[in-house]
């Protein structure tokens, strides 16, 4: 169908400088807000167990305004009145980092952020949501000179029957745009994990969480023949690894791919088996436009993106970042399906960026359309993404598109489902916002989690495998939970049990 035009202005915020479109979608079906503006180049986010966020951001060294020469600051964001917008410009819970900050994940009550300035970085909460972050280690990359592609993201899972200690997956890039790299990198730092690494790869590393420190152990190569895999995260349900691969650069000219981007996937019982999977990279790829296999070897793309609707002349998507799996509680018709930022032409933004989309792929059926197409004036790259609830963040490095003046200039964005069909323990206007929505389901599950003790037979719900049971965990996992047969005491202030109370049970 026709693109639907969605641009939402909301008072004292700000205008959405972005359109909703795609085929079937129902921009009345979402609330779009600013949840953020004024940033320093956000680009990684997660969500904490209270709803807030926390955000990576790169604060520009005196005397420059570029993204490249900063200092990573991790800052707080908090939405008490849950009107869609933080509440101000964020606490600082640690500074100093290395600069130009990009993948942020949690491991348990670890914070592991990624600076593209070649390490990873290990911090540690407090006792409380906004209690600063502590220093706990580190990993250092030493890229030689005019390494194309460093680490830049990251993603974690629970070792299997390993209670404190993660599994953690990071990419190394290609050294060049179009050749295989043959220098080896070494790495280091204060965990105890050293040695060197093949470009070209994703890796793993052990982190093991000793309480008063953090050790690092058996790195292992898990996929090569990939280009540059910049955003990699697990399935929340299947447990497959997930990644891009950013296609080769244009051989005559740089703003014309000779391959396409890719999204990859490694089926769970495979990660990091006797195998290393092999996607191809240099010798086999999708050309882009034609979208002839050149070469054979390697695991064939689950998705290869290419314009849109004519693969000759459409609308682009080049550079993808990011990626975020559908929220749980967004619409039928954007489940089953990956959201990708699309950074677009390096260092430009509105109408002079003709790349720099945001796609939505279903699974099941490998097609794909722009959510958000490119070309939109006030919108720089949407190359941060963060899946949470009923919502989707989308966070712009810089609106003005540029990495050397951006500063002050980055944006999250929330994209909130509206409404859909109420589970029958929704008791009315729970949040007070003034409407009956899925707002209210989230905040009676988190209301209830947050002060109720959680069941033995519960134990299954913490999908996010940080040992508590709370709203951060995906509330679609929490409701198939109740309807396989949950007591559920009802919101505070109606009769019944005391919801402050021992009282959430598991029938028998």
């Amino acid at each position: 169908m026709a693109a639907l035009a969605y641009i939402l202005a909301i008072a004292g915020l700000g205008a959405v400088p972005f359109t909703l479109q795609g085929p079937g979608v129902d921009p009345q079906d979402f609330e779009v807000t600013v949840f953020a503006s004024g940033l320093n180049y956000p680009k990684g986010m997660l969500e904490l167990p209270d709803g807030s966020l926390l955000v990576a951001t790169s604060d520009p060294r005196a005397g420059s305004q570029g993204f490249y020469d900063s200092t990573g600051t991790i800052l707080r964001l908090v939405d008490s009145d849950r009107d869609g917008a933080a509440d101000g410009p964020g606490e600082r819970l640690f500074t100093g980092l290395v600069g130009s900050l990009s993948g942020l994940k949690l491991a348990g009550p670890l914070v592991l952020v990624v600076s593209t300035g070649s390490r990873i970085s290990i911090l540690r909460r407090g006792d409380a949501l906004d209690s600063p972050l502590a220093m706990a280690g580190r990993i250092t990359f030493d890229l030689p000179g005019g390494w194309l592609h460093p680490p830049s993201d990251i993603a974690v899972r629970e070792s299997p029957g390993a209670p404190g200690s993660h599994e953690v997956y990071f990419q190394l890039g290609s050294q060049a745009n179009f050749a295989e790299s043959t220098t080896l990198v070494a790495f280091g730092g204060n965990v105890g994990l050293t040695g060197t690494l093949a470009g070209d790869s994703i890796h793993r590393f052990i982190l093991t969480d000793l309480g008063t420190s953090v050790a690092a152990s058996s790195i292992t190569r898990i996929a090569t023949g990939l280009r540059n895999a910049a955003g990699i995260a697990f399935h929340p349900r299947s447990g497959d690894l997930w990644f891009q691969d950013n296609g080769i650069d244009g051989l005559a000219d740089p703003n014309e791919p000779h391959s396409a981007d890719e999204l990859n996937v490694i089926p769970e019982e495979e990660v990091g088996g006797a195998d290393v999977e092999d996607f191809g990279f240099p010798e086999t790829y999708v050309r882009y436009r034609t979208g002839a296999r050149v070469g054979s070897a390697g695991v064939e793309p689950l998705f290869a993106f290419q314009p849109l609707p004519d693969p000759a002349t459409g609308s682009e998507s080049e550079g993808p970042a990011e990626f975020a799996f559908s929220p749980p509680l967004f619409p039928s018709y954007l489940q089953d399906g990956v959201f990708v930022g699309f950074h677009g032409k390096f260092n430009l933004g509105g109408t002079q960026n003709e790349e720099n989309a945001l796609v939505f792929a279903r699974i099941s059926k490998g097609e794909y359309f722009h959510l958000i197409a490119p070309r939109q004036a006030g919108v720089g790259h949407l190359d941060g993404l963060l899946s949470a609830g009923d919502s989707l963040y989308v966070s712009d490095l810089s609106s003005s598109g540029s990495l050397s003046t951006g500063a002050g200039k980055g944006v999250i964005y929330k994209i909130r489902a509206r409404s859909l069909p109420l589970p029958l323990f929704i008791r009315g206007d729970s949040n007070t916002d003034g409407a009956v929505n899925v707002s209210d389901a989230v905040f009676t599950l988190g209301h209830l989690f947050l002060r109720a003790p959680a069941p033995p037979c519960l134990d299954s719900a913490d999908a996010n495998d940080d040992g508590e049971l709370d709203v951060s965990d995906p509330v679609a996992t929490v409701l198939a939970l109740f309807a396989g047969g949950v007591t559920l005491p009802p919101p505070a202030g109606e009769p019944g049990p005391d919801p402050t109370a021992d009282s959430l049970g598991c029938a028998q």
